[in-house]
């Protein structure tokens, strides 16, 4: 342990300030009683809170806290005693000008005897993150999607047997907690005085289910699980059983399973997003249907795999995913596919309405009219389904022959979607009709009737 807490209990409260000084005893602190991590993974923010078995005797107690070492933001370091709480008042908070990284408080007791104390703060350098991996069958019809988290402790302070709470939620700070952990408090020597409203928001989540961690179990659980409860704005996820966060040291646990999760299979063509070739689309959601949505999913890493069916895995992509709140879409780009080639062919090009202007002759407006063949060859074993969209610049018209449910994705942006049966080729034609010139009436695409 680098931090250091320490009592020095007045004997001789009665003999005055001269006694005070004289006859104090200094005693170490036992060991924590339990101790809970909040972890915050919108800032670089922890509310830890230590529960002590401290012996007070009547009169004025004095309690030293020291954070040197360690990325503990003084400002939120807080003590309230759980027992006998009308008998024990922390009467104020000093920092001593002549020691760096400690602060004393003084306490006055009626009571003499153990009692169980809170010490709480908030500290930087403790983090979480959560990844995915998602594992299909071999015929790519349903798969496997595991969740984890990674809790990584670089604040300079360990602890063991430990209950560990997951926040998903935006906290907005001012000061960061590792600026606020390396600077003096302001007014030392006088009593601290109120705590910054984003604190008191972290508090606020943070106190949602237990006031108090509990204590540790007498084994870890080798397999935790993690609990998921939803407050307002935030999202807390509870790690069962007692872990232990060394400092420099990271530590992953499984977060869910799910198995046999549906999922569909959809192609894009994209030429001005994807690039030329038609790209492969997984696509599930965060519910229910899919064997999720028990709670949102935090930002992270989907990593796709594809069962080979020989013992092995077949690589596809690793995708970087914001918070995905319950029932909201997941798209995973898993790469073009050389089983499905798609071509665009110009087929004619004719102009016509032209306008003029004599002075001096030329052409000052036109139409010109492009019809292109599309065609896509499906070699997979089954039938597959492709969403394509035409980027068209300038006043145009535009029509697809054939095609069913042709509609604006936006002002310029025809969308369509096509069945491709499989190892048959399948074309279809398509026009546009761009309106150039004095012919151009505004920058946008209309859908015309076959």
């Amino acid at each position: 342990m680098k931090r250091v807490l320490v009592i020095a209990t007045a004997l001789a409260i009665l003999s005055g300030p001269s006694a005070l000084a004289r006859d104090i005893d200094l005693v170490t602190l036992p060991p924590r009683d339990a101790v809970q991590l909040t972890i915050y993974n919108s800032e670089d923010l922890t509310l830890v809170k230590e529960t002590r078995s401290i012996t007070f005797k009547r009169g004025v107690n004095r309690l030293q806290f020291s954070w040197a070492g360690t990325l503990i933001d003084p400002t939120s370091v807080y003590l309230r005693p759980l027992e006998h709480e009308d008998q024990i008042e922390v009467l104020d908070t000093t920092f001593p000008g002549d020691r760096p990284q400690v602060l004393i408080w003084n306490v006055e007791s009626a009571f003499e005897g153990q009692v169980k104390v809170e010490v709480s703060y908030f500290t930087s350098g403790i983090s979480w993150s959560a990844d995915y991996v998602m594992i299909t069958d071999a015929a790519e019809t349903q798969s496997s999607f595991d969740g984890y988290v990674t809790v990584v402790n670089r604040s300079g302070e360990d602890y063991e047997g430990a209950q560990v709470r997951l926040v998903v939620g935006v906290v907005n700070l001012v000061e960061k907690i590792a600026q606020l952990a390396q600077r003096p408090p302001a007014g030392t020597g006088r009593r601290l005085g109120d705590r910054k409203e984003a604190l008191k928001r972290a508090f606020a989540a943070a106190e949602y289910t237990t006031g108090v961690a509990a204590a540790p179990a007498a084994k870890p659980v080798a397999t935790p699980k993690i609990v998921k409860e939803g407050l307002s704005e935030y999202f807390i996820f509870t790690v069962e059983g007692a872990q232990t966060v060394k400092n420099g040291w990271s530590q992953r646990m499984v977060s869910f399973r799910a198995r046999e999760v549906p999922f569909e299979i959809l192609y894009r063509y994209r030429a001005h997003q994807y690039g030329p070739r038609p790209v492969r689309f997984f696509i599930l959601a965060n519910d229910t249907e899919h064997k999720l949505g028990e709670s949102p999913l935090p930002d992270g890493v989907i990593r796709v795999f594809r069962d080979n069916g020989r013992d092995g895995l077949n690589y596809f992509t690793a995708q970087k995913t914001k918070y995905i709140p319950i029932k909201e879409k997941i798209e995973l780009n898993v790469g073009t596919d050389d089983q499905v080639v798609y071509e665009r062919l110009v087929l004619d090009v004719a102009r016509s309405e032209f306008q003029y202007d004599h002075s001096p002759p030329r052409v000052v407006g036109w139409d010109e009219t492009r019809s292109w063949q599309e065609e896509v060859r499906n070699y997979r074993a089954g039938p597959i389904t492709i969403e394509i969209r035409h980027v068209l610049r300038g006043d145009v018209e535009f029509s697809a022959e054939a095609v069913e449910g042709l509609k604006l994705y936006d002002y310029r942006t025809p969308e369509y979607t096509m069945t491709i049966p499989s190892r048959k080729p399948t074309k279809w034609v398509t026009d546009g009709t761009f309106h150039l010139g004095r012919n151009a009436e505004q920058n946008r695409v209309r859908l015309k009737e076959d």
